[in-house]
């Protein structure tokens, strides 16, 4: 059986709900007694994993999401430039489905400004919508994430600060739970938290927790979780014996 390295441990743990705050920095630089010490202070509030009747565990009491700003950590300095604004739609696929939806509707504008320009210059309605159908081909297609791309960076200032405008208002709102949710950022709620912090533990330390990771259930499936497989009772009289800081209750 591994050693579990306690340093690592603290360090992953103060982060998300151990009852005790350590600065990353000092933990860093703690001598061999003062993490000891540490330790000790920890299995006196040690961090709580909710275990539902599937062994799925979440991180007690950890803040759900309420608006998509809550479940996305975008790139900052994201709403500085149109550079920066292309970046942080590349990197959050939902965010990529906000701005086809923007380049639509801007095409949609430019559409409508030149059949009218058009309409009033030659005064054909079926020699404009032939000609318009040419054009808008050319525009790009909305479902390209080259063109979204492109279409962004070349953002001049008014339409930047529309497209900022509705991104931020996006960030806002309540995500999309059925659609979103597997595009969440890796610590956005209590399941993704649990899943992360003992993605990064040697599960071999744990003295016989047994904890498993579920990388999707299928092909195809979108739970990933880590999964208590054991009783919790037994899995507390573990940590307890051997003074790990962790606890686990069941939910319904």
């Amino acid at each position: 059986m591994n050693t579990i390295s306690r340093r690592h441990f603290l360090k992953l743990a103060s982060g998300i709900g151990l009852g005790i705050a350590i600065a990353p920095l000092k933990l860093e630089a703690a001598s061999a007694s003062a993490l000891n010490q540490m330790w000790q202070q920890a299995n006196q509030a040690p961090l709580l994993f909710d275990v539902t009747e599937y062994g799925t565990l979440s991180v007690a009491d950890y803040p759900d999401p309420k608006v998509r700003r809550d479940a996305y950590d975008l790139t900052p300095g994201w709403d500085e430039n149109a550079s920066d604004l292309a970046l942080a739609v590349g990197s959050c696929i939902p965010l990529s489905w906000l701005a086809a939806e923007l380049h639509r509707e801007a095409l949609e504008t430019r559409y409508q400004s030149a059949h009218d320009s058009l309409l009033e210059l030659i005064g054909c309605p079926g020699a404009v919508m032939k000609i318009m159908a040419n054009t808008r081909k050319n525009w790009g297609d909305s479902d390209c994430p080259v063109v979204i791309q492109e279409w962004l960076e070349n953002l001049g200032p008014a339409e930047f600060e529309d497209a900022v405008a509705a991104v931020k208002d996006w960030l806002d709102t309540e995500p999309d739970w059925s659609s979103e949710y597997e595009y969440f950022d890796d610590w956005a709620d209590g399941q993704r938290a649990a899943l992360n912090f003992f993605r990064d533990i040697d599960l071999d330390s744990l003295s016989g927790i047994n904890i498993e990771i579920i990388e999707g259930e299928h092909p195809g499936s979108t739970y990933y979780a880590a999964e208590l497989v054991m009783h919790p009772d037994e899995a507390n009289a573990i940590a307890l014996r051997e003074g790990i800081p962790l606890r686990f209750r069941s939910v319904d």
